[in-house]
């Protein structure tokens, strides 16, 4: 089980959240082939940078791939270079691509059983505490 909490945000707003802390670049993917592999995203997304690690989201009871991936590269620029590449055909099909931080792990991670709604109640107040809540023009 996979606890990392992936935030999507305007580019504008990167530079408050680089702020906050150190971050994982990468891209979450969406509407990925079912037979598509980590090895098969890796080596397709390996020629815009250095991948740190990749995954492909499998449903936890079944092991049937549920068409989500991430990948993690070494860098900002690398993700945006990656991102600005689209589309990106794997397996045949186009997959839906954004870029995202999360953040950053090192050394060995620890997975806590949290529900959803823990790791999402987590992340509201740690965005309250840090002042991460950005003015919206609405």
């Amino acid at each position: 089980m996979d606890s990392r909490v992936y935030i999507c945000a305007p580019k504008e707003y990167m530079n408050k959240l680089n702020e906050m802390g150190e971050w994982d670049h990468g891209l979450f993917i969406k509407r990925l082939n079912p037979y598509v592999t980590k090895d098969v995203l890796e080596s397709h997304f390996e020629k815009w940078g250095t991948v740190l690690f990749c995954d492909v989201k499998t449903e936890c009871t079944s092991g049937f791939p549920r068409g989500l991936g991430y990948v993690c590269f070494c860098s900002e620029e690398e993700a945006d270079v990656a991102e600005a590449a689209g589309p990106h055909k794997l397996g045949g099909m186009e997959a839906l691509v954004r870029r995202v931080v999360s953040l950053k792990v090192t050394g060995h991670i620890q997975l806590y059983p949290f529900s959803d709604g823990v790791s999402v109640l987590f992340l509201f107040s740690w965005c309250l505490e840090k002042s991460l809540f950005l003015p919206t023009d609405n």
